[in-house]
């Protein structure tokens, strides 16, 4: 028989065996290694955007906040991780229905609130963000429907009756609404905004539109776009001005559309060939060590950013558009429109080099808003305009070029037959008189040049109105000095008569 001691003993140890157990299940992801994740949704499913009906909603040591709808968490179990939901930027009273990268624990609750910052990759509602109380429905017929507090529809996936199944978020950051087949009814990839994620392709015809700025989510000017023969940069006006192209030299041979694809070390062009498969021309980009994605930004750059786990942040990793433009000079805002940008600093076209009568700055603290016309171009008296010539000077777009005008003076008076016409590039090798002339019809940043380093030469005539009292013609004002002149001139010579004729009777009458 054996003590009742050790019997005692042996009941404690299991009982504290069963807790630690217990204790551990609870706080460790299961054996099985399924995360606790929430990826998918199923029709008839309704989310109001407030944090309370929300539970996975996180505010952001800056001032954000994001409310998780569907999360998917990475295989890793923490980490970076995809999610759609509600997310905003402070004061937070507007939302956007977006997807977005967050950091999760094993757990997958959201974390790193400090430096871990949703990031944003796709929003269906930029131009009409919601309120608080806004609702998303992945409805019965298999639409999923966005619709202000008030019931106002302000977006939906147009899938009614298409026979979708329900909703997930991939491990790539795709959000799709998918049959019961499993196969793709509609994808966040095919709608891109202003970012592109390690997989996803922007496809002939599509655009990246970067947003107006990190807080301001309307579009901006600048979007690129793909054509059959590579990707093209612009900046948004009448017509489009070019600033950006990485283009293949291979020429398709099927009516297919081409494509650039985001992939781990490359943004690879695929022109449709006899051979498909492979990219036909690719940029290479630094590998990936984490979660990227690839984001075009207010200013026109192209920018690779990465999760950097050793820094427990996002970092931007690599510039793709500096890759042509190796001068931020060469950036169509970098100084505001109508300001030259010269060594990074920005000043505003000047007159006779040494003052400015026709523009002034829009601020004078933050030159690189740009300058304005002092007069505003008036198409009603274009008698009154007048070129202000720039020498070693050029423009970043050399795609709107004028036909068969060659020389200086044609270029000019191309410029100032047309009054939408706001400035011309005369721009040459060796021969002035063979050139080109490049028509802006609306003048972004400037950009002064060495004709020594670039190998070109080139002036900017930018059109500036003048007071009708400045622009009077020459040959009035000829007539006007030499009236004044010679009416001078005869009071002087009327003056001398008198003074001599008085000079001479004084002495008559004294002689007598």
């Amino acid at each position: 028989m054996r003590p009742a001691n050790l019997f005692f003993f042996d009941i404690t140890v299991v009982v504290m065996v069963v807790v630690v157990v217990v204790v551990l299940a609870n706080i460790a992801p299961s054996v099985s290694g399924q995360p606790y994740d929430y990826p998918m949704a199923n029709l008839s499913t309704r989310w109001v955007n407030n944090a309370a009906s929300l539970p996975h909603s996180v505010s952001y040591a800056d001032g954000s906040e994001v409310r998780a709808i569907v999360l998917r968490s990475p295989q890793t179990f923490f980490g970076p991780s995809f999610a759609a939901g509600f997310f905003c930027t402070p004061p937070c009273h507007e939302f956007l229905f977006a997807v977005f990268i967050v950091y999760t624990n094993s757990g997958a609750k959201i974390t790193q609130a400090v430096n871990g910052v949703a990031q944003v990759t796709w929003s269906a509602n930029r131009a009409s963000p919601v309120g608080e109380n806004a609702t998303l429905e992945l409805t019965s017929d298999g639409n999923l429907v966005l619709r202000e507090a008030n019931g106002k529809l302000v977006w939906s996936s147009s899938t009614s009756g298409r026979s979708v199944a329900g909703m997930e978020v991939t491990e790539q950051g795709n959000l799709v609404l998918f049959d019961h087949k499993n196969a793709t009814v509609w994808q966040s990839f095919d709608h891109p905004t202003d970012a592109l994620v390690t997989g996803q392709s922007l496809l002939q015809g599509k655009r990246l539109t970067a947003n107006t700025s990190n807080t301001n989510w309307t579009e901006s000017k600048f979007y690129m776009t793909v054509f059959p023969d590579g990707l093209y940069g612009y900046v948004e006006s009448t017509p489009p001005q070019l600033y950006y192209t990485y283009l293949t030299s291979e020429k398709k041979s099927r009516q297919d559309l081409t494509r650039v694809t985001f992939a781990n070390g490359s943004l690879g062009v695929f022109v449709p060939s006899t051979q498909p498969g492979n990219s036909d021309d690719r940029i290479l980009l630094p590998e990936a060590k984490s979660t990227q994605y690839i984001r075009l930004e207010s200013d026109g750059h192209l920018r690779l950013y990465e999760w950097s786990d050793a820094e427990a942040k996002w970092s931007m990793v690599y510039d793709v558009t500096k890759i042509s433009l190796l001068d931020d000079c060469a950036f169509p805002t970098v100084c505001g429109d109508y300001g030259i940008c010269t060594g990074g600093q920005c000043i505003c076209p000047l007159q006779n080099n040494y003052s400015s009568s026709y523009f002034q700055q829009v601020d004078e603290r933050k030159l690189n808003l740009g300058c304005a016309p002092v007069t505003p171009i008036s198409c009603q008296e274009m008698q009154n305009h007048q070129l202000l010539t720039l020498t070693n000077v050029s423009y970043f777009d050399v795609s709107q070029t004028i036909a068969n005008v060659t020389n200086r003076a044609d270029c000019k008076q191309a410029c100032l037959k047309n009054c939408s016409c706001r400035a011309v590039m005369f721009r040459y090798g060796q021969n002035d008189s063979d050139g080109q002339c490049q028509f802006v019809t609306e003048v972004l940043s400037l950009q002064s040049i060495q004709p020594e380093t670039v190998h070109y030469n080139s002036s900017a005539y930018l059109k500036v109105q003048l007071n009708p009292s400045d622009s009077a013609p020459t040959d009035n004002k000829t007539k006007t000095i030499l009236g004044a002149t010679l009416a001078a001139v005869s009071t002087v010579v009327i003056v001398i008569i008198i003074v001599v004729l008085y000079v001479d009777l004084d002495q008559y009458l004294k002689g007598k």
